[in-house]
């Protein structure tokens, strides 16, 4: 069993509002939804960005497994981002990092 979960995710804001948000920017809306729900020691959680596109506000995640559950939930329950309605929509979840790339539900078997 791998040491770290994997979260291929996006951060979705009300539709027509295009919105550029930084690495560091969307790096600390995690945190501070850690913050808000589990206080100094949910903040404190090692959160690793390992990949990031700005307009899509699409992000690779990586948490160490133990702290998984109090990430999905602080993410789940994220509801603004600076004052603007948000939600957090996890495309995949894995343990291990090479699972987020492929899907057998769209392989083409030919």
């Amino acid at each position: 069993m791998s040491n770290y979960h994997y979260l291929d995710l996006t951060l979705e804001l009300p539709k027509g509002l295009k919105r550029e948000i930084p690495a560091v920017f969307f790096k600390k809306h995690v945190m501070q939804a850690l913050n808000a729900l589990f206080g100094e020691v949910g903040a404190s959680t090692t959160v690793d960005l390992l990949k990031y596109e700005s307009i899509p506000h699409r992000a690779v995640l990586r948490v160490p497994s133990v702290y998984y559950v109090k990430l999905r939930s602080s993410l789940t329950l994220a509801g603004d981002y600076e004052g603007i309605p948000c939600a957090y929509r996890i495309h995949k979840s894995s343990t291990y990092l090479l699972n987020l790339l492929g899907d057998s539900r769209n392989y083409n078997h030919e």
